[in-house]
């Protein structure tokens, strides 16, 4: 990759990154408890009445300085096994009809709920956990998505002790699948804000990421992309590209100590329900989805962080200093 001096977005839009809860189905040996533990679980039937003025309340805030495009991503835990997930992603997309909504997920529903539900989603993350994923399962969904939506990224998870036979399945996938997007996904040593970079005790393993980061192919038609919310990098001959958090990840391009990051163009919910402006935990909470969201508008801040994990915040504009 190219030396990257900026992340811009071509329009002004606003991305919510929402933990909507911390249960999970799956309990992966690498995956924090704090993810899938479910002691928050945001169930109550009154709240999704709640969620809904205070989302609009915020949507309001920013349309009113002129951001014109919205992202939501939820992620979890689980979200498509939270009881709000749908109701809220139908509300979203009769309040911004050009919104893009998102989803992180396992991949663990079955085929008729997306039968069901695909046309709300623009984007899906579908991540691979070999411990406790149904190839089977995953495959099924995954060939019926692969043509559905705009993006269906095949997230591999690069589990330690079973590298191989995660290679393995993601190349039996590249031969099912007519459309495929996949990423070659290195571990943190902890799904947290404090996240490092997993160091594979095998070199193989390591060299394996040297050349393999992304895979893709398209030979049948996706639906029209939606450009109102979108991220491209900015390279120092001032040519640009689509922005892709893996890609920068697996090229060690997330160093931005010292940047200048337009962290309130993104919110982030963690599992408590705490609001904050993104995920890296270098501010302080300024609301909660529940009680206040008053807090939330546009900031700029001079980035501390030494590595940015979280793809979500990967995508915030910020420029090199």
């Amino acid at each position: 990759m190219k030396n990257l001096i900026a992340i811009d977005a071509p329009n002004r839009y606003l991305s919510v990154t929402w933990q909507v809860n911390n249960f999970c189905n799956f309990r992966c040996s690498y995956c924090n408890p704090g993810n899938w533990s479910g002691t928050n679980k945001f169930g109550e039937p009154e709240l999704l009445e709640v969620f809904i003025k205070n989302f609009d309340y915020i949507i309001s805030k920013y349309e009113k300085i002129g951001y014109t495009g919205f992202k939501f991503f939820f992620s979890g835990g689980e979200p498509t096994a939270w009881r709000h997930f749908i109701p809220i992603c139908e509300w979203l997309k009769n309040r911004l009809p050009t919104v893009k909504i998102a989803v992180n997920t396992n991949l663990s529903r079955p085929l008729a709920w997306w039968k069901k539900h695909y046309s709300l989603f623009d984007d899906i993350v579908a991540s691979f956990h070999v411990e406790d994923g149904n190839k089977t399962h995953y495959e099924e969904n995954s060939i019926f998505l692969c043509d559905k939506v705009n993006y269906l990224a095949t997230k591999m998870l690069m589990h330690e002790e079973r590298f191989w036979e995660v290679v393995e399945f993601g190349k039996h996938l590249k031969n099912v699948m007519p459309n495929y997007f996949i990423e070659w996904t290195p571990l943190f040593d902890e799904m947290s804000v404090n996240a490092g970079p997993w160091q594979y005790k095998d070199e193989l393993k390591t060299a394996f990421f040297e050349s393999n980061s992304i895979e893709t192919r398209q030979t049948l038609k996706k639906p029209k992309h939606n450009t109102f919310s979108s991220s491209e990098n900015v390279f120092e001959d001032n040519t640009r590209e689509s922005t892709n958090s893996n890609e920068i990840i697996i090229n060690r391009k997330n160093y931005f100590m010292d940047w200048k990051c337009d962290v309130g163009d993104s919110i982030f919910i963690n599992p408590m329900g705490e609001v904050s402006h993104a995920s890296c935990g270098q501010l302080n909470s300024i609301g909660h989805i529940v009680n206040d969201v008053s807090g939330v508008g546009p900031q700029t801040i001079i980035c501390k962080k030494e590595h940015c994990h979280c793809g979500t915040d990967i995508i915030i504009p910020k420029r090199k200093q």
